[in-house]
């Protein structure tokens, strides 16, 4: 059993990512982290040739990798800083790039959707995270939420959006506190 972990700030150490390493470190399951900041995933073009070659993307780039780990990943933390009242490109792109897995017809059809193809991370536990400095976490969550639990259809087991104003999260034990809380949530509904 193992989880995946997608640290969406560019900054190694930003507080969302503390957060999600907090929350793994927490959850006491062997983790694989992946540093959205690391590595090289450009923006899905809408070109729509992965409902046309099973799942298959033809943007060159470190997605390819990513999607195999995700697909075998059996829970998941993702996260990313919340930039302009909303989530951050990084992880938007990486969001839309996650759709071709939905092509290769694993798991349940998306009922909903026939068009969505399938949902082959139906039921999988998953925590999102988001961070912030003053406002906007609230629609940054909605997103993730959107993406991972309406769309991918993950069972959500919590949704951490703090405002962290320009502090180091280090330094604020009650935020620490509820991504371990988080980890440790993830762990059990892994473990039922």
């Amino acid at each position: 059993m193992h989880i995946v972990a997608v640290c969406g700030s560019s900054r190694e150490e930003s507080n969302t990512n503390k957060l999600i390493r907090a929350a793994a470190e927490a959850s006491g399951i062997g983790c694989e982290f992946i540093e959205l900041g690391a590595i090289d995933i450009k923006p899905c073009s809408g070109c729509s040739m992965c409902m046309m070659n099973e799942g298959v993307c033809p943007i060159d780039d470190d997605m390819h990798g990513v999607c195999e780990k995700l697909l075998a990943a059996d829970g998941f933390i993702i996260g990313g800083p919340t930039y302009f009242m909303d989530i951050s490109g990084a992880v938007k792109s990486f969001i839309d790039r996650t759709m071709a897995v939905k092509y290769r017809e694993i798991g349940p059809p998306h009922s909903d959707m026939p068009w969505h193809g399938t949902d082959p991370f139906y039921g999988k536990p998953a925590v999102l995270v988001t961070t912030v400095a003053g406002r906007g976490h609230e629609r940054a969550i909605e997103t993730l939420k959107v993406a991972f639990d309406d769309c991918h259809r993950m069972r959500i087991v919590e949704k951490l959006a703090e405002i962290v104003g320009m502090n180091d999260v280090d330094e604020m034990p009650e935020t620490l506190a509820r991504a371990r809380a988080a980890g440790k949530k993830l762990a059990a509904a892994l473990k039922a």
